[in-house]
């Protein structure tokens, strides 16, 4: 993709190399913001370059629009993380009323569950099903690959309903 530009809402991006993460953000961060990210990240430490491993690379001439971006690319990720997490939630209950005893998914939707309440507004409803999940899980796998992660996870739980 060496020299390949797009468009998206007026704003030109020319993509830093060729390869998987060129093609990443050409397709991840399809936005006004992704022409200000990679031109920001160009100058960076963390663009896309081909150079040898021992090469110095240079701090941005501008900090503050490199300190932008980043800011901008956090947002990003972090508002699709939320929409992301509902997602998963979403996938992993149709999982258990597909099959009750899918221990993992059991686990793994009281991790969701277990996260968002961290990450939201310590919703104490959430932590009651993240416990719930947890401890389907350890009735279904007891002994199962996940069940020490998912005790450890019982107990900070029940601290935070406390």
């Amino acid at each position: 993709m060496d020299g390949e530009t797009g468009s998206e809402g007026g704003t030109v991006v020319t993509m830093l190399s060729n390869g998987p993460m060129s093609a990443f953000l050409w397709r991840r961060l399809r936005s006004p913001v992704a022409g200000l990210v990679v031109f920001a990240l160009a100058g960076s430490a963390l663009a896309i370059e081909r150079k040898a491993p021992g090469a110095e690379r240079k701090p941005p001439a501008d900090r503050t629009t490199a300190a932008e971006a980043h800011y901008e690319l956090g947002i990003f990720y972090h508002e699709r993380m939320f929409s992301d997490l509902d997602q998963a939630i979403g996938e992993y209950e149709q999982a258990v009323k597909l099959k009750d005893n899918f221990a993992e998914a059991h686990y793994h939707l009281g991790l969701s569950y277990h996260t968002k309440a961290k990450l939201g507004v310590d919703d104490k409803a959430l932590y009651r099903k993240a416990l719930r999940e947890y401890k389907l899980y350890l009735k279904y796998l007891p002994k199962g690959q996940l069940a020490e992660k998912a005790r450890q996870n019982i107990k900070a739980v029940e601290l935070r309903l406390r």
